[in-house]
């Protein structure tokens, strides 16, 4: 429920609310088929409405799957900052960075197939404006990382680049992401974590 719905009008109660069973109807169907398979007669029959009023909302197919695309990345931003709140130690915030975006691999495999297919669709204003948002999510990522190693080098006197750092810890777990989609790995992404952590900190005090 959004936060100001006790001052919205039932009209615009309903309207929001209708917005919201489209939006998961698509992602459904997205899941389910893929961006070049779904249509926007499937999405109309999940979420039962008519065609007419699906285009009431979204009126392409390609404005539909890019919402649905960029409410995800949001969410795990937002899931993300959350979590390391909860952390106070640079260490700490570091393991609970990887495991977080581990536990996104293994558990949203879907999504991350359509993330990938993103990259091959044609259509350049699907692409354009995710693309755009990963770009600014991504330096948001490296931003967080570098402050984690920051922290960690004046708390445990390391002297790591942060910067640095940051680019192998995220070229890692990326790595990591294309070789599970593919098939390639010979164990789950989380099985990686306790080698990541003894490779960062030469296999002690990585705990």
């Amino acid at each position: 429920m959004n936060k100001n719905s006790q001052k919205l009008s039932r009209k615009a109660r309903e309207w929001e609310f209708r917005k919201q069973a489209i939006i998961e109807a698509a992602q459904e169907v997205f899941l389910r088929e893929g961006y070049h398979k779904a249509t926007m007669a499937q999405i109309a029959r999940r979420a039962e409405f008519g065609m007419g009023t699906i285009y009431q909302f979204f009126p392409n197919k390609q404005i539909l799957f890019t919402q649905i695309i960029l409410n995800k990345v949001e969410g795990f931003m937002q899931g993300l900052k959350e979590s390391l709140a909860t952390k106070f130690t640079g260490k700490d915030q570091l393991r609970l960075f990887i495991e977080y975006k581990v536990n996104q691999i293994e558990l949203t495999p879907e999504f991350q197939k359509l993330f990938m297919e993103i990259f091959y669709i044609r259509q350049p204003d699907i692409a354009s404006k995710i693309i755009n948002r990963l770009i600014v999510l991504h330096a948001e990522n490296m931003q967080i990382i570098q402050d984690i190693f920051s922290r960690i080098n004046k708390e445990d006197n390391y002297n790591f680049d942060p910067e640095l750092m940051a680019l192998t810890v995220l070229g890692v777990l990326n790595q990591i992401a294309s070789d599970w989609y593919l098939g390639l790995l010979s164990k789950s992404p989380a099985e990686y974590i306790p080698g990541i952590m003894d490779g960062i900190f030469g296999g002690k005090n990585s705990e």
